[in-house]
């Protein structure tokens, strides 16, 4: 487990310092809040404003633990009341990958091409060469993700698309390419329909990309721009989910946002030093919360 400590000193700069970083051998909630306890103690902090875990049900009993233990310091904000604080790229993570779900099988078709050319630098350099003959002008080389992690699917996702056309001439230059992506006798190739879906969805995953660099940086307050993008996402899933896109696009809009309101889609779920944050800052004040 790592603990990382932000804070902001009497000249107000802002630090973000790792305190701990050392296994976990049982991941229930006693022993979380305890291993977290222990290094506040060891450390000599007491005042805890919040602490931000990923959505898990250990965290949440983590964190019900911790709660009375630094509320009975007496030095945190109403006796800890909201010391619990969701991770928002963590959330994000999750609404995503319902996305991820609905167009899996595109996404698979499209991984798979691109794993096949990266496995040798000769099949590569050859599908370069078509790229070449077919003029197209990225110079941004094919990614392979990782299916874990929703944003280098993306990022894989951004720059296939571009090479749609490549594609297509590879498949007349390399014969195993065609063998190689056949499963149980069913053509695994991206079809034109594949690359369709992949590009629409990749425009509509780079704003949850960009917004997870963003609530993610370390060396600047975020706090302050959680509701303001949060509401900004809803109203985009909202468009999508009553809109007039096309069906598979309504789809993912609708199990999207159905995943949002499940964590953000009551205000009163979301812990209220955010709105704090939000209304201390002078070019928003009460613009999200009235």
């Amino acid at each position: 487990m790592c603990l990382t400590a932000h804070f902001i000193d009497k000249d107000w700069k802002l630090h973000k310092k790792i305190l701990n970083f050392c296994p976990i051998f049982s991941h229930k909630g006693k022993a979380i809040a305890l291993a977290i306890e222990e290094c506040l103690v060891e450390w000599g902090i007491t005042r805890v404003l919040s602490i931000t875990v990923d959505n898990a049900n250990t965290n949440d009993a983590a964190l019900d633990r911790l709660r009375e233990k630094i509320g009975n310091w007496g030095t945190s904000v109403l006796n800890g009341e909201h010391l619990h604080l969701r991770c928002v790229a963590h959330v994000l993570n999750l609404i995503v990958k319902v996305g991820l779900e609905v167009f899996k099988e595109s996404i698979v078709r499209v991984r798979n091409a691109v794993k096949y050319v990266r496995y040798s630098p000769a099949w590569e350099a050859l599908f370069m060469e078509c790229a070449k003959y077919e003029r197209i002008e990225t110079k941004k080389c094919l990614i392979l993700d990782v299916d874990t992690r929703w944003n280098s699917t993306y990022e894989m996702l951004d720059v296939a698309e571009k090479y749609e056309k490549a594609f297509g001439r590879y498949n007349t230059q390399d014969p195993r390419y065609k063998k190689h992506l056949k499963f149980s006798n069913v053509d695994g190739r991206p079809t034109s329909d594949d690359w369709s879906t992949v590009r629409k969805f990749a425009s509509f995953l780079k704003i949850f990309y960009d917004l997870t660099l963003k609530i993610s940086g370390s060396q600047y307050v975020t706090s302050n721009i959680f509701l303001r993008e949060i509401y900004a996402i809803q109203s985009i899933l909202h468009d999508w989910s009553y809109g007039p896109h096309s069906v598979d696009m309504y789809a993912v809009g609708k199990e999207m946002l159905n995943k949002f309101n499940k964590y953000w889609g009551d205000p009163r779920e979301i812990n209220y030093l955010l709105f704090i944050a939000v209304v201390l800052d002078p070019r928003h004040k009460l613009q999200f919360v009235v």
